[in-house]
């Protein structure tokens, strides 16, 4: 079979539905389908310290067929506070050759303590101009920010990340700092991230920032004040997810005040995740999200907020507030644009969506309130 009556763009749709096992069968059926079936057999490139997904091994196979490393876009390395990737000597060699990368994930590394051979391959890619999606789990980074990352970059999560402070890593001379449009931070280190990810320059690195998510664990309520830091940052936000994961049911969350969004009239859709709405429960946030919806005027332009209260830290039956959703009600009922309330509610609360529908009666007027389990 050396032809195909079918458009490359559907054969590669079809292609990417194989398995590993179909994707090699596959690949020797016709000339014309191996780089469609390279592209997905070679798309992702997870490296472990031995076996066949150690650097040695790969490095041995690009070397013999240096062909394939246009194919791989996608790069993850996991390992325990760096572990295996300091002492791999292979590894510095391996990541000078991946030159067509647009996606990074690491787990658990250590980079201001990694060998200088190491360190510079990383950042090379870090910096690379086809990079444009990074994801950095349980790792120390240096406290230089978006000059560790190209111009290209457009999408940057933090997850649980430590910095410090005493490690500098200098951009190359004339480089263009990184201008993500997606940020996410996820932990309970969310002050010290903010502080890393906005630094005392004059330059704002967050201007062109359309989607926001903040994964908040703990009790602090510096960690609130910071994501209004960000959010004074992000002028063109178009999209605000926050969820508030409290530490316990004598969580303060609920006396923190909310960051104000009166600098982000460009928000057309606000998602809160984690969400506890029962009036005899600590952690109750209906109060919060009325301080945090107050601060929208009639220049906002929201058009859709959703609210995920599945999950309930309080074990004791809940009670619905009443005037919290009331007060919501009242907010949001001025918002000429918005169009979709959707509340998902979980199954301790199934028996109550009338109530809560009851509670905001101008939004079930406008026929833009959903509730469901």
């Amino acid at each position: 079979m050396e032809s195909c009556s079918l458009p490359l763009e559907v054969v590669d749709l079809i292609i990417g539905q194989l398995d590993l096992a179909a994707l090699k069968a596959c690949s020797v059926v016709s000339a014309s389908l191996l780089p469609s079936c390279r592209s997905h057999l070679f798309q992702h490139l997870e490296l472990r310290p031995t076996g066949k997904a150690s650097p040695e091994n790969w490095n041995q196979f690009l070397s013999a067929s240096p062909h394939i490393i246009p194919y791989i876009r996608g790069l993850e390395i996991l390992c325990q506070r760096s572990s295996w990737v300091s002492w791999d000597p292979v590894l510095p060699t391996l990541l000078s050759k991946l030159e067509h990368i647009e996606e990074i994930e690491f787990l658990g590394c250590d980079f201001p303590w990694l060998p200088a051979a190491l360190s510079s391959a990383i950042y090379n890619l870090f910096r690379s101009p086809s990079l444009k999606r990074v994801s950095l789990r349980l790792c120390v980074l240096p406290s230089s920010c978006f000059d560790l990352f190209g111009p290209a970059l457009d999408s940057i999560a933090l997850s649980e990340i430590t910095i410090e402070p005493d490690v500098v890593v200098c951009a190359p001379e004339k480089s263009r700092p990184a201008r993500p449009r997606y940020l996410m931070v996820e932990g309970k280190t969310v002050s010290a991230v903010v502080d890393w990810l906005i630094p005392s320059s004059e330059t704002n690195d967050l201007e062109d920032l359309q989607n926001l998510c903040v994964k908040y664990q703990g009790d602090d309520p510096e960690a609130l004040h910071a994501v209004e830091r960000l959010l004074q940052c992000a002028s063109n936000l178009k999209t605000l997810d926050i969820s508030l994961y409290p530490a316990g049911l004598q969580s303060t969350l609920t006396i923190c005040s909310a960051p104000a969004i009166c600098y982000n009239q460009r928000l057309r859709e606000i998602h809160l995740s984690y969400f506890d709405m029962d009036i005899s429960s600590p952690t109750n946030q209906l109060p919060w999200l009325g301080s945090l919806l107050s601060g929208m005027t009639v220049h906002h332009a929201v058009q859709k907020i959703s609210i995920d209260a599945r999950h309930r830290p309080c074990p004791r039956a809940p009670v619905v507030d009443h005037s919290g959703w009331a007060n919501v009600d009242a907010i949001l009922a001025r918002l000429a644009p918005l169009l979709d309330v959707y509340i998902q509610i979980g199954e301790a609360y199934s028996s109550s969506i009338a109530q809560i529908s009851s509670c905001m009666p101008m939004l079930s007027k406008n026929g833009i309130l959903r509730v469901t389990t």
